[in-house]
């Protein structure tokens, strides 16, 4: 006797009772080819409300202030070529991105800037088409590349000192902001601070005159913290 229910098929045969599945389990690969289709795709469609927003709000009547700089084209026309634009880069950027991700296993700087130098490709076929400049898919490739990988660094840098701002502090107290790049080397974010001693300060190749005034900082600062 058989009996089909939804994802298991139970049969039972001389006593015995076996169950199947009727779903496949995914591979790895066909996750990540799965993923990188539904991402180049959410990039496209992103993309061209995105760029279909910039034509139809700002582009179409900036054209219309600006007669002499810009082509005199419909608001529907402007709307249209933005739409494909923003598609094309962002269906390249956000493909590659997933594909980089699943090569390299992991979601760095390259895989940023690999990305970005393909959206700036895509941009460049979709504005000037498959037979145009090949000096122009080349500087806008680069060029996405350098602000991608720019920004990126940005924000790292910007996280990273998120961990150092009582550091900063205590250095710029004592006249001692030469010895941040150190803290930063040893990894001696704010929260080390209370632990720091001076073998510590001294693997980090920190003079033994500054070490005496950050230790004795620190320790004035947890005696008045303590009688709080």
């Amino acid at each position: 006797m058989a009996i089909m229910g939804g994802e298991v098929r139970r049969v039972t045969s001389g006593g015995d009772t076996m169950e199947h599945s009727s779903w496949k389990e995914i591979s790895p690969t066909q996750y990540k080819v799965i993923e990188t289709v539904f991402m180049t795709a959410f990039g496209g469609v992103s993309g061209a409300v995105l760029g279909g927003i910039v034509g139809t709000v700002i582009m179409a009547p900036m054209a219309r202030r600006y007669p002499q700089a810009l082509a005199a084209l419909r608001r529907t026309q402007y709307a249209r070529a933005y739409a494909l634009e923003g598609s094309a880069v962002f269906a390249a950027w956000f493909g590659i991105e997933s594909i980089m991700r699943g090569i390299r296993g992991k979601d760095d700087l390259t895989s940023r800037m690999v990305s970005a130098s393909g959206g700036g490709l895509a941009y460049s076929f979709a504005m000037k088409g498959l037979t145009g400049q090949p000096a122009h898919a080349l500087f806008t490739s680069a060029y996405y590349a350098a602000l991608s990988g720019t920004t990126a660094t940005i924000k790292s840098r910007n996280a990273q000192d998120a961990f150092y701002i009582e550091t900063k502090a205590m250095l710029s107290k004592l006249d001692l902001e030469e010895y941040e790049k150190n803290f930063k080397k040893g990894h001696l974010t704010d929260p080390t601070l209370p632990f720091l001693t001076d073998s510590v300060l001294q693997e980090v190749n920190i003079p033994p005159g500054p070490r005496l005034l950050i230790l004795d900082h620190i320790q004035r600062y947890n005696k008045m913290v303590n009688r709080k």
